[in-house]
C-alpha cells in the first residue's frame, strides 16, 4: 500500500463522514461522492477532485453548502 493511496483513503473517509448528516447514510454519501458532479468543478464529482488531490476543495465546498453559500 503506497502512502497516496492510504492519503487518498482517508480523504474519502473525510468527506464521506463530513457529507453523511445531509444525506442520512454513508451509503448514500458515498454514492454522492462518486457520481455527483459539483457545481463550480467543471462538472467533476467529489472523486474525481480527490483523485486530482484536491480534497480540501471539496471539504470546503461541503462546508460553504452548510453553511448556506451554495444551493
Amino acid at each position: 500500500r503506497s502512502d497516496k493511496t492510504q492519503r487518498r483513503l482517508r480523504e474519502m473517509v473525510e468527506i464521506i463522514n463530513k457529507a453523511e448528516p445531509r444525506f442520512g447514510s454513508a451509503l448514500i454519501a458515498y454514492a454522492w461522492y462518486r457520481s455527483q458532479p459539483l457545481p463550480g468543478f467543471s462538472g467533476q464529482t467529489a472523486m474525481q477532485l480527490v483523485k486530482q488531490g484536491r480534497a480540501d476543495d471539496v471539504l470546503d465546498y461541503i462546508d460553504a453548502v452548510d453553511a448556506g453559500v451554495h444551493a
